[in-house]
């Protein structure tokens, strides 16, 4: 478009405009199933196919085993007779990528899944194992106090591969599709826990254009979209409209790390010419995301109606 490719854009020091978040807002359900489908295989895994029960065959039930006194099997619809069915919203992001979806997960805890186990000394790791043959391990201690979760249902709808592994705050190379195993494991070391990226850190996106749009002067132009940082909080948002000489920022008071910030952010231009807003997030810690977001738009003037009282003269 014309903005665009402008070099010469309106710059304005101050974004000053009407900022919200909200943490509730999940991604459409075949959005987090193509996570686990595409980005999870080939980006954060490895490549596999796509994974679907037939009507009418098993899928809920989990085998636990490993360095443990005697292997057993788990139904998980007995847990969740029990009551002990749990439901949260949860964020699934690829750890060398910018793929990320954001499910109500429904589903059961590790915890209770494997409560029965009578593990040997030592115990510290863990492997959720799918049909495909796929897991990474996880130290026990922190699965457990992550809450992870067996999960079957995403926004209310089954998921196609029967169950999934979820990990709240940590990448989706640890997520496993279609779990058939549990397996509890003695090993010499903990393992380390992998993080996204660098370059993916305090992950902010645009997610509407303004290329279609009518702006006139003194109109309000909104745009949204969300930031995110697997495993720890955003702290704020900041905008500019000057190509990052200044920045105003907006925090995030008491935005958690288990959700993307879900941000919405309503701007009146004074002046016609094009623009360009860039954002950026910030984390807790103070990461400050190494990959900004930009969009283009262009204001018009204001038109001039005639007034009232000279229509019909």
């Amino acid at each position: 478009t014309p903005a665009q490719n402008a070099r010469d854009y309106i710059k304005v020091e101050n974004a000053k405009g009407t900022f919200s978040f909200t943490q509730d807002v999940v991604s459409p359900s075949d959005e987090v199933f193509s996570l686990f489908g595409t980005a999870l295989t080939g980006m954060c895994a490895t490549p596999s196919f796509v994974l679907e029960k037939g009507e009418g065959e098993s899928t809920m039930y989990v085998n636990v085993c490993g360095d443990i006194q005697k292997a057993y099997t788990v139904d998980l619809n007995e847990i969740i007779d029990e009551g002990r069915e749990t439901t949260r919203i949860a964020l699934c992001a690829c750890s060398t990528s910018s793929a990320t979806a954001v499910g109500e997960i429904t589903g059961v805890r590790l915890s209770d899944v494997i409560q029965m186990a009578d593990m040997a000394d030592g115990v510290n790791a863990v492997k959720v194992v799918g049909s495909d043959g796929y897991g990474k391990v996880l130290p026990l201690e922190y699965a457990l106090e992550k809450e992870a979760m067996i999960v079957y249902k995403v926004n209310g709808e089954d998921v196609p591969s029967a169950t999934q592994f979820w990990v709240p705050q940590t990448v989706a190379k640890y997520f496993t599709r279609d779990v058939v195993n549990v397996e509890l494991i003695k090993m010499d070391e903990v393992p380390a826990v992998d993080g996204r990226a660098d370059e993916y850190r305090a992950q902010v996106n645009i997610l509407n254009s303004a290329d279609s749009a009518v702006i006139a002067v003194g109109d309000e132009i909104s745009f949204e979209g969300y930031a995110d940082d697997v495993g720890e909080a955003i702290e704020s948002v900041e905008f500019s409209l000057d190509g990052g000489e200044h920045w105003t920022k907006y925090k995030t008071k008491d935005a958690n790390s288990e959700s993307w910030v879900y941000w919405n952010f309503s701007y009146r231009p004074e002046k016609a010419g094009d623009y360009k807003l860039t954002v950026r997030a910030t984390t807790k810690s103070g990461v400050v995301s190494p990959l900004l977001s930009s969009v283009y738009f262009t204001v018009a003037e204001a038109s001039i109606q005639a007034p009232q009282s000279a229509m019909g003269v």
